[in-house]
Formats: C-alpha cells, sequence, structure tokens
C-alpha cells in the first residue's frame, strides 16, 4: 500500500506537470515576427486605414476640408478612366503574371533537375534583377527604351525603323517586360525553394518506371 501510494504520489506529479507543460503559452515564435509585424503596420496598414478616412473628406478653396460622405466614390465609379484604367490593369495582371509565373516554374525545375551546368551562376545572375535598386533600374530601362539616344534608337538607326516601345500602343507591354525581368528570379526561388524539399529518390523511382519528363514534373 505504501509502495503504491508512493508509485501514485510519483505518476501524479509527473502528471501534473505534464499538464501544466502542455497548455503553457510559446511566445517565441511572436518574438521573432514583432518586428516585421510592427513594420508592416506602420508602412502598410496606417497608411490603407488613413486613405480610407480621407477619402470620406473634400478639401475646397472656399470652405476648407469637408465631410462628403461616399461622394467621392460615386464619383469614381461614374468615371470612365478610371473603369479604362482597370481594365487595363486587369489585362496586365491576366497576361504578364501568367508569363512570369510559367518563367519560373520552367527556370525552378531546370536548376530541381541537376541537369542544368553552371548552376550557381545561373541561379545568381536570374536572382539579381530583383536586388537592383528600383531607381538604378528604371534609368537603365529609360536609357534602353529611349527612341532617340537609347538602345532603341540605336537600332532605328541601324535597322532604317522608327520603333518607339514607349508609345501608348506598346507601353503596357514595354513595362510588363521590366516586370518579367526584376521578378521572375524572386519567383524562381520560391518554386526552387518548394522543389528542394522534395527527395530526388521520387525522381529517380519515377524514371525507373518509364516515365517520361512531363510525367516527372507533373
Amino acid at each position: 500500500m505504501i509502495k503504491q501510494r508512493s508509485v501514485n504520489q510519483i505518476t501524479g506529479i509527473k502528471s501534473s506537470s505534464v499538464r501544466v507543460n502542455r497548455h503553457r503559452a510559446d511566445w517565441r515564435g511572436w518574438k521573432f515576427m514583432w518586428p516585421f509585424a510592427l513594420v508592416f503596420t506602420f508602412v502598410f496598414i496606417i497608411p490603407i486605414l488613413y486613405a480610407i478616412y480621407i477619402s470620406f473628406f473634400q478639401k475646397q478653396m472656399v470652405g476648407g476640408t469637408q465631410f462628403v460622405g461616399i461622394n467621392n466614390y460615386i464619383r469614381l465609379f461614374h468615371d470612365q478612366q478610371f473603369w479604362s484604367s482597370v481594365g487595363r490593369v486587369a489585362l496586365f495582371t491576366c497576361v504578364q503574371v501568367p508569363v512570369m509565373l510559367f518563367l519560373s516554374a520552367a527556370m525552378a525545375l531546370a536548376l530541381d533537375s541537376m541537369k542544368l551546368h553552371g548552376a550557381k551562376f545561373f541561379r545568381i545572375s536570374t536572382f539579381l534583377p530583383y536586388a537592383v535598386p528600383a531607381v538604378v533600374s528604371t534609368l537603365v530601362w529609360g536609357f534602353m527604351y529611349g527612341a532617340k539616344y537609347g538602345l532603341v534608337g540605336s537600332l532605328n538607326d541601324w535597322l532604317g525603323t522608327n520603333l518607339d516601345v514607349l508609345s501608348p500602343n506598346v507601353l503596357l507591354a514595354s513595362i510588363g517586360n521590366i516586370v518579367t525581368w526584376e521578378f521572375t528570379g524572386y519567383n524562381m526561388l520560391i518554386f526552387y525553394s518548394s522543389l528542394s524539399t522534395i527527395p530526388h529518390s521520387l525522381y529517380e523511382a519515377a524514371s525507373i518506371d518509364g516515365a517520361s519528363e512531363w510525367q516527372i514534373v507533373k
């Protein structure tokens, strides 16, 4: 009896301690996340809320700032230029994003296949455009797109053409080319990091079983 009671006391102490540890809050993840959360709140959340707040007001030369409710939104939804811009953004998204993601996935698969020579150089060179500051990339592409003194202008002089990639008709495609150049490598690394978690033994087993390259990718 004494032995059984002592065993019960010991197991009771252990079980109670386990229950306490089980329900103990772990704040280590929040400690790592709070710097990003703080910056995200002040850089994104607060400006968005402030923009929504000031959208209900209208600044006038006579009378100052006045509360107008949703009148600004009513005027916006009746503006044809607004819907035209929405259509251009939708067209840009539907064309540029799939092209960029396809290129990113193709490059990630090429790296993950372990058949690409100079994989390290390829990975760094494709990611490098994302690391270029926006001001520098704007100046570089502005010079390349220049119809008079840039790369396009030099091609016009050499070929005798009059190509202008900054004209309103092709400007959306020119911007899409810049965005694709800048963010393809970034998305490629995201795809590649996901593919690297898959053991290559599965690829080898599928190849031995007679699966084609497209079947292995799927």
